[in-house]
């Protein structure tokens, strides 16, 4: 019998008991009473065991979802980390590249500086050469010019 149907029967034997002249007071049928007592006691162990498991039950998935919980928040955790430590590295890398090629830029203007440089020298340095030999030849040419000039005019 069901522990709430045995409590109802209590109420209703204390409804129906007489009562007693000039008070609250009721009487009832104490062996009927015990009785209905008992039968509360033997059916509650197993409403306990039920409730009880009930609630490990309970207690087991809540604990079994804790878990999983964790381990998706865990595996998140892991996967934002791989991701940052990966956009770093590309971060990092991309920075590189880019001082890399900024470096062989600045790299490559100044040997070109250079070279125009040593051009802009080589060519003064010739123009200079061949104005020297130019006149060298200038020079010597007069020479022989007033020498043709003076053996002209001895033969005259």
């Amino acid at each position: 019998m069901d522990v709430l149907q045995i409590i109802e029967e209590i109420e209703d034997l204390l409804d129906e008991a007489s009562t007693v002249p000039f008070s609250k007071k009721v009487m009832v049928d104490t062996d009927e009473v015990f009785h209905l007592l008992q039968q509360i006691r033997q059916g509650l162990p197993g409403e306990i065991k039920q409730a009880q498991w009930v609630n490990e039950e309970k207690d087991r998935i809540l604990a079994e979802a804790e878990r999983d919980a964790s381990a998706i928040k865990d595996e998140a955790n892991k996967e934002a980390d791989k991701i940052i430590n990966d956009a770093k590295e590309t971060f990092n890398n991309m920075i590189s590249e880019h001082e890399i090629t900024k470096s062989a830029n600045e790299f490559a203007e100044d040997i070109v500086s250079k070279a125009e440089e040593n051009a802009r020298v080589l060519k003064t340095q010739s123009l200079t050469y061949v104005d020297e030999m130019l006149q060298a030849t200038q020079d010597r040419l007069k020479e022989i010019l007033n020498d043709l000039e003076e053996d002209r005019k001895e033969l005259r």
